[in-house]
């Protein structure tokens, strides 16, 4: 009875193996994406970066996609910079509306991308926080850090329980640690200040200002006037001129005092008669 079972059961697995890898085989998430034009532009990228090979040869995952109007922050990224964004929003496991119903919780719920599974991921950026406490909308956002931006569950696209699930989300995932950071020119250090080379023992010492005179005016007296004084030339001999009128002052005082003497004599006596 074993033996002849055992045929049955190695077809069985066989059958079920094959069904699995036709199932595989026909994940397409290009060919899904097609369907909605909402998400062309989001397909297109998906295509051009590779992260749609990278999708279908997944077994199961969830795909967070972006409405055409809400892909600006893609612009100015490079190829590369584009595949790490777009692989962030690939979960690296089967959620849908169903799920979020039944899976609340008051902590945030750590989810794998697959960013993280290339090995190139740093600082929890290939992983996101999934935040559905039941009494709000279900919000997604980067666990890297200096990631701020979330994103809100909006409706569900389509789904192959349990294999691909294509979620729509508000707006794309802030990865700030993939984002290109502003170049910063930098700061330009101020001169440095020349210092003058000290003096050596032969150099001639700088004059002051009273130096500078007597240098200038080598023939003045180093021992300044007073204001208002006059020199005096002690040696200067007097002019004649000077002589005679120094000598006439004695005679012209001994006259002035012999005729007063006179005129009170002549005053005296005419005061007696």
């Amino acid at each position: 009875m074993f033996l002849m079972s055992s045929p049955a059961v190695a077809f069985s697995f066989s059958l079920l193996f094959l069904l699995l890898v036709v199932a595989a085989a026909n994940l397409d998430i290009g060919k899904t994406l097609s369907g909605f034009s909402d998400f062309s532009d989001f397909n297109s990228m998906l295509n051009e970066t590779g992260v749609a090979d990278q999708i279908n040869s997944k077994g199961t995952v969830t795909v967070l996609a972006v409405s055409n109007g809400n892909l600006g922050a893609l612009s100015g990224l490079s190829s590369e910079q584009k595949e790490m964004v777009l692989s962030v929003h690939v979960i690296l496991d089967y959620y849908d509306g169903a799920k979020f119903n039944k899976s609340h919780s008051k902590h945030n719920k750590i989810l794998a991308t697959l960013y993280q599974q290339t090995g190139k991921a740093r600082n929890h950026v290939g992983y996101l926080n999934l935040t559905n406490t039941g009494k709000g909308p279900v919000v997604f956002s980067s666990a890297a850090p200096n990631s701020h931006l979330e994103a809100q569950f909006v409706k569900e696209v389509t789904t192959m329980p349990y294999d691909l699930s294509v979620l729509q989300i508000s707006n794309l995932l802030d990865v700030a640690s993939i984002s290109p950071a502003p170049y910063i020119a930098p700061k330009a250090s101020p001169p440095r200040k020349v210092l003058a080379p000290a003096a050596t023992p032969t150099s001639a010492p700088t004059p002051s200002v009273d130096d500078e005179d007597v240098v200038k005016s080598p023939a003045s007296s180093r021992t300044k006037p007073s204001m208002g004084s006059e020199p005096v030339a002690a040696d200067a001999p007097a002019s004649e001129q000077e002589s005679s009128a120094a000598a006439s002052v004695p005679s012209v005082d001994y006259l002035a005092s012999t005729i007063l003497m006179i005129s009170t004599s002549v005053w005296f006596l005419l005061a007696m008669i």
